[in-house]
């Protein structure tokens, strides 16, 4: 494995801390951007526009899993939902033709990822499939942080569509 992926993987947990407002008036979502790619710095600083303009000249196709992922949340930050959950896909994909990351490295990554991916189809109004993805987030790192705030979250705006629909 190469030092940059090492150090990249190593600032997985450094990722966004700061509480993104969705959804619903009172939901609140954290999303992880990995350290060491594209727009990482921009944002943690919450420039969402620097970090839109960081991909603006990049072959989408050709990111590894860590800036597909920056990408993803970039997005999600736009509100660029769709393109999001596709972006999102890609960096699962990416992750499991990277071989050079272990077995905890590649399930901490992917963790992060799905629990992205949640947030973006959340935001969207799929709450079933934001659990889904944060189920399987879970399964695959139980410590996350962001997915474990995020199921709380997702599993409250589920309960609240029960109410309403059982109306």
């Amino acid at each position: 494995m190469t030092i940059v992926n090492k150090s990249r993987l190593a600032l997985i947990a450094a990722g966004l801390g700061s509480m993104l407002a969705a959804g619903s008036a009172s939901a609140e979502y954290r999303v992880t951007a990995f350290g060491d790619a594209i727009a990482y710095k921009a944002l943690i600083s919450m420039d969402v526009e620097s970090a839109k303009s960081a991909f603006y000249t990049k072959d989408l196709t050709k990111l590894d899993f860590v800036a597909a992922n920056n990408l993803c949340v970039t997005q999600i930050l736009s509100k660029e939902l769709s393109a999001a959950v596709a972006t999102c896909n890609m960096a699962l994909e990416k992750v499991d033709l990277d071989f050079e990351l272990t077995v905890a490295m590649e399930k901490e990554a992917k963790a992060s990822i799905y629990s992205n991916l949640a947030v973006a189809k959340a935001m969207s109004g799929d709450y079933t499939g934001a659990s889904a993805d944060l189920e399987r987030a879970l399964q695959l790192n139980g410590r996350d942080r962001n997915a474990n705030v995020n199921y709380s979250q997702i599993s409250a705006n589920l309960d609240v569509a029960d109410d309403i629909a059982q109306r």
